[in-house]
């Protein structure tokens, strides 16, 4: 058999399959019990979106699917609700309440939720304080929430897919894309890319997904700078969350040994010269990293 007879499966059978994303049960519990008489109906499902990627993505979808609405885009679930309307709010709710869940039961599948969330919240952090960037704090926190929506994508269609890949082992972002390709013959990036496309997600957020793993795109004086500076925040948190997920005992670590694991594991060679507020974020880490780990215990993907 050939190596493309070998793959688990193909890009065209999961590309037949981009609806399905792993909502959790406790969410789609939650949803169940919303009343949108209340007056935090929005915020509710706001704070449940922060959760669950899946939903973030199928909120966004909704609001940039509304017939004849408006163009600009929108990065925040509030605003994207609102956009959508409460009634076609409420029909959103209720299919996606129907829909099938997915319970994380090991700590492998339950990564990427932990994931998605810290690389989202680094990244707003670095929207905020990187000098020289200007980077929308608000879609730098929607960019890494949903820069890994293909490996969800995936984990719905076959979870032994992505056990396939984890158990072959990887230690950097750059090396999952890497093991990936061997594996599969695409990345979770492009079915990222597919989904974004599929579900009418902004361009901008639509063309992280497709590059988040592409770390030369400086050297490439047709791509906006503007551009080039938010994926390189969503890259930089991407490497920080992978850095401390494999390192769980980071919180032990000097602020000088933490300083230079952070200088050397996240920063990328095809970069240019970038003033990352590493010692801001040192000082904040841990505070960023207590605030996903109570989001992930309501979630109960802790």
């Amino acid at each position: 058999m050939d190596e493309q007879g070998k793959r688990i499966f193909t890009l065209d059978f999961v590309k037949d399959r981009i609806d399905n994303l792993p909502l959790l049960p406790t969410v789609v519990e939650q949803l169940k019990l919303l009343s949108h008489d209340s007056v935090d109906f929005y915020s509710k499902v706001a704070e449940l979106a922060e959760q669950d990627p899946p939903l973030a993505a199928k909120v966004l979808s909704a609001a940039h699917s509304v017939p004849c609405g408006p163009t600009r885009p929108v990065y925040i679930i509030e605003k994207a609700l609102e956009r959508i309307g409460v009634f076609n709010t409420l029909e959103l709710m209720q299919t996606l309440s129907s829909a099938p869940v997915f319970e994380p039961t090991s700590p492998g599948h339950k990564i990427g939720w932990r994931h998605s969330l810290e690389t989202a919240r680094i990244s707003r952090f670095l929207a905020q304080n990187v000098v020289g960037f200007n980077v929308n704090a608000d879609l730098a926190y929607m960019s890494g929430l949903l820069h890994d929506i293909g490996r969800f994508v995936l984990l719905q269609i076959s979870v032994k897919a992505v056990e396939v890949v984890d158990i072959k082992g990887w230690n950097s972002p750059e090396e999952l894309s890497e093991v990936e390709q061997q594996v599969y013959g695409f990345t979770h990036a492009e079915v990222g890319y597919l989904a974004a496309q599929h579900w009418n997600l902004p361009r901008t957020i639509t063309n992280m997904l497709r590059f988040h793993h592409h770390y030369d795109l400086w050297e490439f004086k047709t791509v906006s700078v503007p551009f080039k500076q938010l994926l390189t925040i969503v890259q930089f948190a991407d490497f920080l969350s992978v850095l401390m997920i494999k390192n769980p005992e980071w919180p032990a670590w000097s602020k000088t040994q933490l300083k230079g694991a952070i200088t050397e594991f996240c920063i990328h060679q095809h970069w240019p010269p970038i003033n990352f507020p590493i010692d801001k974020l040192v000082a904040q880490l841990a505070k960023i990293s207590e605030q996903c780990q109570r989001v992930l215990i309501k979630a109960g993907t802790a």
